[in-house]
């Protein structure tokens, strides 16, 4: 009966251990100024989202959940590729350019995605590429990445927390990149 005890408060300390390592759920992607300023400088037309998936091939796992040492991210909704796709929307909408029945679409697919947090330098990867297209025809077309790299720590508590902070901006970070494109600026507006 001892032993029996003694597994079943191990087997409750484990428990409790995995379920301290799930991330609380990410919340839905917000606008931020400096996007929402470069969409209205560059006079960027009304403008709908399709879809952003993972590039054919590639670990579907990731696009799911991101796991650093001990602790797991799920992705919002249940992808990352659609994590982008609402980031780009939210972007879009807060500057008041996102209209779900335009002709003008934006859509991507995830071509690579990284994540490690070494104790010297912790990094994170993000690419994508992305298209648009008008009435159906692709008029944009092409891949965009964004990186982060940042001191990492010992202690778990610290460094699994940081390195999900540094992934999950690089989602707002590649829409800006897409957003402040002048060959995306110049193809959403016909030139």
């Amino acid at each position: 009966m001892r032993v029996s005890g003694f597994v079943s408060a191990l087997m409750g300390l484990m428990a409790l251990a995995l379920s301290a390592c799930a991330m609380a759920p990410l919340p839905p992607p917000q606008a931020t100024l400096d996007n929402i300023q470069a969409v209205r400088a560059a006079n960027l037309p009304l403008m709908a989202i399709g879809s952003f998936t993972p590039a054919p091939g590639h670990p579907t796992q990731m696009d799911r959940a991101v796991v650093i040492r001990a602790g797991s991210q799920a992705a919002p909704g249940g992808s990352y590729a659609r994590y982008l796709g609402d980031t780009i929307a939210a972007e879009l909408s807060g500057a008041g350019r996102l209209d779900p029945t335009s002709g003008l679409v934006v859509s991507g697919v995830i071509t690579d995605t990284y994540l490690d947090s070494n104790m010297s330098t912790a990094r994170a990867a993000l690419s994508a590429r992305i298209t648009l297209t008008r009435a159906g025809r692709v008029v944009y077309d092409k891949t965009l990445s964004a990186q982060s790299s940042w001191e990492g720590n010992f202690m778990g508590a610290v460094a699994i927390p940081d390195a999900f902070n540094h992934y999950t901006g690089l989602f707002q970070d590649l829409a800006g990149k897409l957003l402040a494109d002048p060959e995306f600026q110049k193809a959403a507006r016909g030139e």
